[in-house]
């Protein structure tokens, strides 16, 4: 077989038929209520065309999106009794006397709208709506007394006979039952009569299916299953009725190719064939949360989903792996066996085993007495199964187990190969020696001089023993010819080229020996001596991580299990290998570790120990594991505003705006992958924030709380256990600028522009007029200044001028008063003269005797006398004197008003310094007369003696 072919079937497995796996139990995930946090009843299941699962619980609608559950309420939050998706992704939900749909509105959350306001006054209680369907006519409602057809906001309404029970949809066509009369077909409008006569018209169908020749099955919780006949019920002889009838069928659904799922009150589910063979019975023993289903439903990757009377289950039908007791308490799974047509389970409590065939599939697993413990190995040599024990060896025949050796912990046994009648095993403590009877294997003896715990053992062409210790390296070992001892043994560590001395795994492949290492494969050179890396096989397999399972089956193909993944390599025509480990992807880490086993039951099937059971994979079941599914983003959480934005889609075209003032939300993820164990893992890119997609991580959400404002678009992808991505889902936004940068701020920092520009406008306008204004008064200021500076200038001149004026009188007065003072010295020097000659004349006339003479004398002394006694001469004086003493005389008067003229006059001779006898002369007066008037006026001025009246009068 080519690697291309491979591939395809592999790969693109719609050219087969799909089946349901007889072997096993498919794989199931419950969801418990204090999961999904709702009521305990689900009455009903349905996907929308997003891949959402909705369920009609007794609390409201739930939909689980792949990662949380939400719950809706309908209206007075009644319990839901149905669900149903249209073709328009509208969902349609039926209560207790109400119905309606769901509208979803983004962004805002899924709202019930009821159509009850529709109907006839008249009608107000019509129970519980029990079915919703979808016919090219509209939207039907069923309830017991109605039927309600919905279209273009009208309803439409059909009365039973009697009262409806269940309806049905198969094929398109729509069936209805009504209790006692029969079952009915809903055609243009109208209820056309089909089947149920006599005996059978009071009988309730709980479910109807349409087998491949087109025939239908009429299932009842009562009397089991019937098929229809020319019109006519006939029981459906198969042995999955004679189950059902037991068990009380209350919902049934097709699998696709030609499979039944009947969800029973008492047992469970039952999957049969179009024939009605039972190919699984699930129940509350194998995996199921409750055996009692209300409701299924095969969702678009053909699994099932299942409501419960308490819980949801999923079970994945769709697979081509099953487990083995995963629900049983067999324990840890360790090793397996098919031999003679039973299944042995080898576990840590013991062997069990069953009958390895369809009919028994659903027998309990039985312990092998004298078993129980932990098995670690199932072997067949020469027809016979070996077990190795903690306890010893055992010989298993059918149910029964023959110790054949007390040795404790045999961890595995090898034929060997040059006297096949021997078998070597490995225990805890070193090595033990089988040989074959007539009884069969029987225990030899301890082979001595080797101690070591052998868990890997193998043989090599040349017959040398090889023993892997994970904890310390490899030994080579050679047995005398006896097989009674060791003969000699070598010890291989790092230091013979192993990377390591410890986690050594040897395995075969090909006749050859090889070890898997913490760094590749590597084989052992003989030449050398020592270990080398085998470059040809690891070119050869690729497997990645140290392989710690490795088995070939008979044509060529290899399982392993390796610390990183698990898988087959298909074997090609052209000698190479086609890897395919998807379809083990989902048993990743639940190995038991170091302790890995794998089983090939042959090319196309597989067992491989779990640490809770078995797994059982076959690739003739059709899988695609590269089937695309999509990312979604239901919501997004705003803190800030305390509100959610809810989605449905992947792309949005409406474009939101959030605001800045925490720049804060929390985007949800989600994916509609219900095939994952572990949670699936998301990659998100958010541009214009981030450079690059983020690491894979299984957070359901990111928080945002440093976001700037401007324009966003936030990618998300989701990877499954397939390592597949999903399509991106997208979302846009914007942070709008803080307050301060937004367009109302801007449209604001305008107007305060405008605003402040008319201001400065107006204020460098009144600037200007104030800066004119003081120019103004400045230059007022400056003219008054400089007309100041001239007033002063003036001033200061006229001062000048007043000064030269006042120097010159007072030169003038200086000049005057010393004119003055030599002329009153010449006065009174000529007076001195006069007088003294007017002596002398007296003198001479009385020496002159002529009376002529005499008479001239006496002229001459009269003119001399009137010279000096001049009236007018002295009033000129006393003038002038007055003029230049003037501003003395205003002083004193100022000062001493009691003074009179001739005192004025005398302190203007004082201060002139002249003597009180010239003073007498002037004045005409006697000296006597000048002294009495000096004494007057020191009086008068009240001077003390001792002050000088010169001295006073000069300082006034």
């Amino acid at each position: 077989m080519n690697r291309a072919l491979l591939i395809l079937l592999f790969f693109f497995p719609i050219f087969c038929l799909a089946q349901v796996k007889n072997i096993g139990t498919p794989y199931i995930k419950n969801y418990p209520k204090s999961v999904y946090n709702a009521g305990t009843q689900n009455w009903g299941v349905t996907q929308d065309l997003n891949g959402f699962m909705y369920f009609a619980n007794n609390d409201g609608l739930l939909c689980f999106d792949g990662v949380r559950w939400n719950l809706n309420v309908g209206s007075d939050k009644s319990p839901m009794r149905s669900v149903f998706v249209d073709s328009k992704n509208n969902i349609f939900v039926g209560l207790i006397t109400d119905f309606g749909i769901f509208t979803k509105n983004e962004p805002e959350p899924p709202v019930f709208k009821s159509l009850k306001y529709l109907l006839p006054d008249e009608i107000t209680d019509f129970d519980d709506i029990w079915r919703i369907h979808e016919i090219p006519k509209g939207i039907v409602f069923q309830s017991y007394k109605y039927l309600f057809i919905y279209e273009n906001n009208k309803i439409e309404i059909l009365k039973p006979q009697k009262q409806f029970h269940f309806s049905f949809k198969l094929n398109n066509r729509l069936f209805v039952h009504d209790r006692g009369v029969g079952v009915f077909e809903i055609k243009d409008g109208a209820l056309v009569n089909l089947f149920f006569e006599g005996e059978n018209e009071d009988i309730d169908i709980s479910a109807m299916l349409e087998t491949k020749n087109n025939e239908i099955l009429i299932c009842t919780p009562d009397n089991g299953i019937y098929i229809t006949k020319n019109g006519k019920l006939k029981e459906w002889d198969t042995p999955v009725n004679k189950l059902v009838r037991q068990n009380r069928i209350y919902c049934a659904s097709s699998i696709p190719e030609g499979y039944f799922a009947f969800g029973t009150i008492l047992n469970g589910l039952i999957i049969s064939d179009s024939e009605g063979n039972i190919e699984q019975q699930i129940n509350s023993t194998n995996g199921l949360s409750n055996n009692t289903i209300l409701s299924l439903f095969v969702d678009v990757n053909k699994n099932l989903w299942l409501g419960l009377d308490n819980g949801i289950d999923y079970v994945e039908i769709n697979s081509p792996l099953s487990f083995i007791s995963n629900s049983n308490d067999l324990g840890t799974g360790y090793c397996c066996k098919v031999f003679k047509g039973n299944l042995y389970l080898g576990t840590n409590q013991g062997l069990f085993v069953r009958p390895f065939n369809a009919e028994h599939n659903h027998q309990t697993f039985e312990l092998i007495g004298n078993t129980a413990g932990q098995v670690w190995s199932l072997q067949e040599f020469d027809g016979e199964l070996i077990c190795g024990h903690h306890s010893g060896t055992f010989l298993i025949e059918g149910k029964n187990a023959r110790k054949i050796s007390n040795v404790e912990g045999v961890w595995k046994y090898i034929q060997l190969k040059n006297n096949p009648n021997y078998l070597v095993g490995g225990h805890y403590n070193g090595l033990i020696l089988l040989k074959k009877g007539i009884n069969g294997w029987m225990f030899e003896k301890i082979i001595d001089g080797f101690e070591e715990s052998s868990r890997f053992i193998k043989q090599s062409e040349d017959g040398e023993i090889w023993v892997s210790h994970g904890d310390k390296g490899i030994f080579r070992i050679i047995l005398e010819q006896s097989l009674q001892t060791v003969k000699e043994f070598e010890f291989y560590t790092e230091n013979n080229g192993l990377p390591s001395s410890t986690q050594n795994i040897l395995f075969e492949f090909k006749n050859k020996l090889f070890v898997s290492t913490i760094n590749q494969i590597y084989e052992f050179e003989k030449s050398s001596n020592s270990f080398e890396k085998s470059e040809e096989l690891n070119d050869l397999i690729k497997i990645e991580g140290r392989i710690k399972a490795f088995e070939e089956d008979d044509a060529g193909n290899v399982w392993y299990i390796s610390d990183q993944e698990s898988g087959v390599l298909r074997h090609n025509e052209d000698l190479t290998y086609t890897k395919i480990s998807s379809p083990f992807k989902k048993l990743n880490g639940k190995y038991v570790n170091e302790f890995e086993f794998i089983y090939p039951l042959n090319d196309e099937t597989v067992i491989v120990g779990l640490d809770n059971g078995f797994a059982h994979y076959t690739s003739k079941f059709p899988k695609s594991y590269s089937q695309k599914f999509q990312s979604f983003i239901p919501k997004i959480e705003l803190p800030y505003l305390d509100s959610t934005l809810y989605f449905n889609n992947t792309v949005h075209n409406v474009d939101f705006e959030f605001p800045f003032r925490k720049n804060t939300l929390r985007i949800n993820f989600s994916a509609p992958f219900f095939e994952n164990d572990d949670p699936l893992q998301f990659s998100y890119f958010l541009e214009g924030f981030l450079d690059k997609w983020s690491e894979w991580s299984t957070d359901s959400y990111k928080d945002f709380t440093t976001l700037s404002e401007g324009d966003y678009l936030f990618k998300l992808k989701a990877k499954n256990i397939y390592q597949i991505e999903s399509e991106t889902a997208t979302f846009k936004f914007a942070i709008s600028p803080p307050w301060h940068r937004s367009n109302l701020a801007y449209f604001v920092y305008a107007i305060l522009f405008l605003f402040f520009l008319f201001l400065l406008i107006r204020f460098i306008l009144n600037r200007m007029k104030q800066s004119k204004i003081r120019e103004k008064l400045r230059h007022q200021q400056e003219l008054q200044k400089k007309e100041n500076q001239f007033k002063h200038e003036s001033v200061f001149a006229e001062k000048e001028i007043i000064k030269l004026r006042n120097d010159k009188l007072r030169v003038e007065m200086v000049h005057r008063d010393k004119e003055l003072a030599n002329q009153t010295m010449g006065i009174i020097q000529k007076n001195k003269f006069l007088i003294r000659i007017n002596e002398e004349l007296i003198s001479i006339q009385n020496f002159m005797t002529s009376d002529s003479a005499k008479n001239k004398v006496l002229g001459l002394k009269k003119k001399i006398t009137k010279e000096i006694d001049n009236k007018q001469q002295n009033k000129i004086f006393e003038t002038y004197f007055d003029e230049v003493h003037q501003e003395l005389f205003n002083r004193l008067k100022e000062k001493y008003p009691i003074l009179t003229p001739n005192d004025l006059r005398l302190c203007a001779f004082i201060r002139m310094n002249i003597s009180t006898k010239e003073i007498a002369t002037i004045l005409n007066i006697s000296y006597r007369g000048a002294e009495v008037s000096r004494y007057r006026l020191r009086k008068k001025l009240e001077l003390p003696r001792e002050t000088s009246l010169s001295t006073f009068l000069l300082n006034i």
